[in-house]
This record gives structure tokens, C-alpha cells and sequence, in this order.
């Protein structure tokens, strides 16, 4: 194995993994989860400095259902956990980053053939009640429109090339660089501690493949998010191969979150990560009780080093309900970005000026 040209992330998981077979192999048992991985959490701040204890609860959860003499102990085989992508894994300001690929790479999609796709989405869904399709959804949509009648293969070259080559415009860097440090932590200290992470975004399912084993550690297989339809062309190239097609598959948003879980996991997890409103769904299905399933919201408080929106339980249009059932429950557990980050971004670019609203 050539370790001098080992991803870094890959590297440290690595380790933390030659660790944990060492302390099921030993004589003297294994060491608690703080112990044995604390450094995968070490872009998070400690209670007692400008920590909020979300690093703590976020242990003593882990360390409650890793432990084999436990009341709450749960088999490796079903400890799962869920990520929501943009906002919780990544950056999705100033807009969503695949549709930022959008307007980058093709013509706008005429205003009729969005209206059609949008009013047929609407026909297939369940839009839960007086909410709306998310923001997300809609940028997807427009994503189902403008790569019409191209493979999946080509879709993903050119979402790679965009989010390693193109850069933010807001920051000096490109938008693989945006990457949240301490959550990707987050990712590896869970792996570490046996549990099967899978990614369940609301964004493009292909384009979230394009780079999420890189970044995250967190292979295509393990990735769920709204898909297209897709048809085999076996004139495509050697063994043939899929062409998008103008019609939504699966809706991965608000209440199409539990259902893309069970669809392709199969169980429900015990732990999920996420950021917003469009989230609520996917945290309602994990909760099943205060000392068996954690809840993680990524609070984005910072307007700093990242930005600042959406953070405040009570918004006047609902921003993020999430926030709002957040309140008053034990297991789940807000964190903030300004106070519990260390670092945000795994390359720690600068931005040229601060999002900071007036005071």
C-alpha cells in the first residue's frame, strides 16, 4: 500500500479503523468511543471553551448504543445514519451549487417545458398539505429539463469537471473546497464506531455521485437523493448505457426523504443529520425515542466564516420548522456553526467580505 499517496481523509479513517480491530482483538476490551476516536472530532469545539456540549452529546449517544453491556445497545448491523448534502455536508449559498451547474454549463430551459415538468411533479407527489415543492426540488427540476436526453455517465462527467474546476462566487476556491470539516469528521468518527453512513439529499442523486466518495468518504452506492427517469440504450457506447429522460423518479424532499430511505436502505436509521425545513421528514422518521436515536441540526449562525440564515426557531414565513421542533426535545441537538466549529471549511478559505446583517 503506498501511504504517500493516500487521500488524507482515507488515511485517517484508515487508522481509526486499524484501531477499533485492535481493541475488539485485545485482551484488555475495547476502549470507550471518546477515547478511542475523540481526534475525528477534533475540528469541534470542547464545552468549556466556546463549545455548546454538542460534541459531548454527540459521544455520549454514540458511546450508549456502542456499548455491548448497555441498556441501549444496538448491533452494528442496524446502526445507521443519514446525511442530508447541501447546507449539512457542504455549502448551498448563495444558491444551491447544482443549480449554479446549471446556469454554468447549459442555455436556460424555456419557461413552458419547466411549467409542464413542474406541473406534472406536482400531479405525482404528495405535497404534504400547504407545503410547497422545496427550493431544492424546483432546482432539480430545472436540472431534469436543461440535460434532457444525454447518459449518466456524460451528467457526471461534467458535474465533477464543474464543482473541481469552477469556483464559487463568493469565495477564492472551487466548490469541492467548500466542504464542512467538522461534519466529514463527524462521517469518519461514525464509521469508526461501526455505523453505515448514507448520504439523502434532496439534490440530484447523480450529481451529489459525482464527487461524494472523494470528498466524503461516502461511495455512489451509498448516496440517495431525487432521481430522473433513465432508459437503456444499448447503441450507447460499449454495454450500452442510460439516457436521462424528462421525468421525475424520485422525489428525495421533505416527506420523500423517509420513503428514498426505506426504499433503498431498508431500515430506519438511528441517527440523522441535516440543516433545514426540508429535513423535518427524514428527522421525524429517525426520532423513535429520546435514548435510542439522535437528531443532529446543522445551525448556520456564522455570518463570518459562512453565512447566516434560517437560524432562528420561529421564522415569520417557516423557514425551518426543523429548528422549531428542535425545541424542548433532549435527542435532538442544534449545533452551532459560530460556536462549535473550529474550523468550517476543510480548506478554510476567506471570504472577501462578510455576510453580517446589519445590526
Amino acid at each position: 500500500m503506498n501511504f504517500k499517496t493516500m487521500n488524507r481523509k482515507t488515511l485517517g479513517f484508515f487508522l481509526s479503523v486499524l484501531i477499533s480491530i485492535f481493541c475488539l482483538g485485545g485482551t484488555f476490551g475495547c476502549l470507550p468511543a471518546y477515547a478511542a476516536h475523540e481526534d475525528l472530532l477534533g475540528s469541534w469545539n470542547n464545552t468549556g471553551t466556546t463549545g455548546t456540549g454538542s460534541k459531548e452529546a454527540i459521544i455520549d449517544f454514540v458511546n450508549k448504543v456502542t456499548n455491548q453491556s448497555g441498556d441501549y445497545y444496538v448491533p452494528p448491523k442496524d446502526r445507521i445514519a443519514v446525511f442530508d448534502n447541501d447546507g449539512t455536508l457542504w455549502a448551498e449559498r448563495p444558491d444551491y451549487f447544482q443549480a449554479l451547474f446549471i446556469e454554468e454549463n447549459r442555455e436556460p430551459v424555456s419557461t413552458a417545458k419547466f411549467t409542464k415538468i413542474l406541473k406534472t411533479t406536482k400531479k405525482k407527489i404528495d405535497t404534504n398539505g400547504d407545503r410547497n415543492i422545496s427550493d431544492e426540488i424546483k432546482s432539480f427540476l430545472s436540472d431534469i429539463a436543461v440535460f434532457d436526453g444525454i447518459t449518466t455517465d456524460s451528467y457526471i462527467s461534467q458535474a465533477h469537471d464543474f464543482v473541481y474546476n469552477q469556483k464559487h462566487p463568493e469565495y477564492d476556491a472551487e466548490y469541492i473546497q467548500l466542504t464542512y470539516k467538522p461534519v466529514i469528521g463527524l462521517v469518519n468518527y461514525l464509521k469508526a464506531n461501526g455505523f453505515k453512513v448514507y448520504i439523502c439529499s434532496g439534490g440530484g442523486v447523480d450529481f451529489v455521485r459525482s464527487f461524494a466518495e472523494d470528498a466524503y468518504g461516502i461511495p455512489p452506492e451509498k448516496v440517495i437523493g431525487s432521481a430522473v427517469k433513465t432508459k437503456y440504450d444499448e447503441t450507447e457506447g460499449p454495454g450500452g448505457n442510460l439516457v436521462r429522460q424528462p421525468m421525475l423518479a424520485q422525489y428525495n424532499d421533505q416527506q420523500g426523504k423517509p420513503v428514498g430511505i426505506e426504499r433503498h436502505i431498508g431500515k430506519r436509521p438511528i441517527i440523522a443529520v441535516g440543516n433545514s425545513g426540508g429535513d423535518l421528514e427524514m428527522f421525524k422518521y429517525t426520532n423513535v425515542g429520546e435514548d435510542t436515536s439522535l437528531i443532529v441540526l446543522i445551525n448556520h449562525d456564522d455570518c463570518d466564516r459562512e453565512y447566516k440564515y434560517n437560524d432562528i426557531p420561529g421564522g415569520a414565513n417557516g423557514e425551518n420548522e426543523s429548528l422549531d421542533e428542535a425545541e424542548g426535545r433532549d435527542n435532538w441537538i442544534v449545533v452551532s456553526m459560530k460556536d462549535d466549529f473550529q474550523t468550517i471549511f476543510e480548506s478554510n478559505p476567506q471570504r472577501p467580505t462578510p455576510n453580517c446583517p446589519p445590526q
